[in-house]
């Protein structure tokens, strides 16, 4: 009886923290009253961002939202690019490209060192998110809400050589980027993928063929240059498509433990 009593009193403690525990948002960067906000079942981005008081100069376009839900779906996303650049990288060795197989473990070994994010891309301005009911979504527990400041650079990154910072030209074309970054010789010459600050991601042709304009880099923009696999039967068909959207999944701010 004395056991059961016990029993009892031990779940009901474990019952009543788990009913207590508090379930906390982060946010960083340009604010007035950056950290970490209780939040119940029902908060939304409003609420945070309102009592946090993000600055008016905060970077909007490179704002960023970790949101706990996704991070499954990416963890998945990161093991399939792991898995897709091993066999690029297995496959170039059985078929005597060393050059192909040397970029491929390049790129493995960056992509292993990204983190799982759970980015979601969504309006962060506070003035939108207040104005459109659509645009205040809610947060759930552990979510990180990140405003960084404006960045001055663009960055080239994937079959090149070795990554770019350049500084960021006003209007300029992505492909007038690459002049000043030399390419790998495996890159692809027909296509690039502009990822946007805020998580957005466009595949341009740069090919005589193929050429399509999209939105100009943005300050803190990454380009990322396709790997050409010339190599009849390519396994890996949905490699880049996949890369460049596990890469718009990093933030531009570092997030603090």
């Amino acid at each position: 009886m004395i056991f059961r009593s016990s029993w009892l009193l031990c779940c009901s403690l474990l019952m009543t923290f788990a009913v207590n525990a508090e379930s906390l948002v982060t946010l960083q960067g340009d604010a007035a009253k950056p950290g970490r906000y209780s939040i119940v079942d029902g908060t939304r981005l409003h609420d945070v961002l309102l009592e946090a008081q993000v600055s008016p100069k905060a970077y909007l376009l490179g704002a960023a939202w970790l949101h706990t839900p996704l991070r499954d779906a990416q963890e998945r996303l990161k093991v399939g690019v792991l898995f897709d650049l091993s066999t690029l990288h297995s496959n170039a060795l059985a078929g005597d490209q060393p050059g192909l197989a040397s970029l491929a473990a390049r790129l493995r070994e960056k992509v292993q060192a990204m983190p799982v994010t759970g980015r979601k891309v969504a309006q962060l301005d506070p003035v939108q998110v207040e104005l459109d009911r659509i645009n205040n979504r809610f947060l759930s527990d552990g979510d990180v809400l990140l405003y960084p400041p404006r960045p001055t650079t663009v960055r080239v990154v994937g079959a090149v050589l070795a990554e770019c910072e350049l500084p960021f030209q006003p209007l300029q074309a992505a492909i007038d980027y690459l002049k000043a970054c030399p390419l790998d010789p495996n890159a692809d010459a027909d296509w690039l993928f502009v990822i946007q600050p805020d998580g957005r991601v466009f595949k341009d042709g740069v090919a005589l063929w193929n050429e399509t304009t999209s939105v100009p880099p943005a300050p803190g923009a990454r380009i990322y240059v396709p790997v050409h696999n010339s190599k009849q039967g390519d396994s890996t068909p949905d490699l880049n498509t996949e890369l460049a959207a596990f890469i718009a999944t990093q933030p531009l701010l570092e997030v603090k433990p």
